[in-house]
């Protein structure tokens, strides 16, 4: 068995760790109509669980004990999971991405109605926070006397950063800016990197306009991995540099990802995806590819990911599964 097919069967164990995990912490409850019943479709629809996996795996290169990874890694990835069906549940609405199929299944609001498709990424949101707000009521004795002094200011830098980067300065800004403000060309949307965007004036396009497409992608696709690595290094104790190149490393990632969904969403078909194509020419989106093409696209995707596994590795030693899951994210060999 080569060193890929070993990373496979580790990656497969922890999907099935989480998807366990997920089972037990997404309600039940049938007095409230189908609300929970919508959120456990919602969030148990089969999806890779990548993000989830990240943060407790982040945890652990930074030698995060497994007493702390139970009570404070773990409800850290299930809200997570939470928030990115939601944010799902949402970018497939009608005033939004308009979408009907999502991991190959009919999207929430086609399966339950629009208005249940609304409340279930409400309620979804919510629930995240109520898992975070639980680490504190059911560990109160623990926070006090664990001989990780810090482990409650731990908890703490977490759920700020969780909270940061899930609302209007974070993911939700970046939907904003796809769906509802449109470019405009006298703002300046350089947030990326240096060392890329010095690169991008020879893409023969409009520099600024591709630089509001990246501003988007960071907004809506890195935040979420960024609060993966970040709260996953924060919790096992990593201090302010670390979590910094953790933060490094999830924004490149992103930025790798979801140029490369633009190239699978003119290439790729409903079989292979699992979801609908070319949605972006549909709903008139200047995408980076369609800005600047395939072949460029490719290579902003590379230098992307060089940086991503670069700061992963600048973060932490023993990365090797994280290095392996961000290529596999990336160019899909998962």
């Amino acid at each position: 068995m080569d060193n890929f097919d070993l990373f496979k069967n580790e990656l497969n164990e922890e999907r099935l760790y989480v998807e366990k995990l997920l089972d037990a912490y997404v309600p039940k409850y049938p007095e409230y109509g189908r609300i929970c019943e919508a959120m456990r479709y919602s969030v148990l629809n089969g999806g890779k669980r990548l993000r989830a996996i990240m943060l407790l795996k982040a945890f652990e290169i930074f030698e995060g004990s497994k007493e702390l990874k139970e009570k404070y890694a773990v409800p850290f990835a299930a809200a997570l999971e939470c928030v990115h069906a939601y944010s799902l549940v949402h970018d497939d609405l009608p005033a939004m991405d308009n979408d009907t199929i999502r991991r190959g299944k009919p999207t929430t609001h086609i399966e339950f109605g629009h208005a249940m498709g609304i409340l279930t990424g409400d309620a979804l949101l919510n629930y995240a926070f109520e898992i975070i707000s639980k680490i504190y009521t059911d560990n109160l004795d623990d926070i006090r006397n664990n001989s990780r002094k810090d482990i409650g200011n731990a908890i703490l830098w977490a759920l700020s950063v969780f909270s940061k980067k899930t609302g209007y300065d974070g993911m939700i800004g970046g939907q904003v800016l796809d769906t509802c403000t449109g470019y405009r060309p006298e703002n300046d949307y350089t947030k990326s990197f240096s060392e890329i965007d010095k690169y991008l004036k020879d893409f023969n396009c409009d520099e600024n306009l591709l630089k509001y497409s990246l501003r988007i992608y960071e907004l809506k696709t890195s935040q979420l991995i960024e609060i993966a690595l970040m709260c996953g290094g924060i919790l096992a104790g990593a201090d302010s540099d670390a979590v910094s190149k953790l933060e490094e490393a999830g924004k490149a990632l992103g930025l790798a990802f979801q140029i490369e969904d633009d190239i699978l969403d003119m290439t790729s078909d409903v079989q292979t995806l699992g979801k609908s194509v070319n949605i972006d020419e549909r709903n008139e989106k200047s995408t980076v590819a369609r800005q600047i093409g395939i072949e460029n696209s490719q290579i902003l995707v590379k230098m992307y990911t060089d940086i991503a596994i670069s700061s992963l590795n600048s973060a932490a030693s023993g990365s090797r599964f994280l290095s392996n899951l961000f290529e596999s994210l990336i160019y899909r060999k998962l």
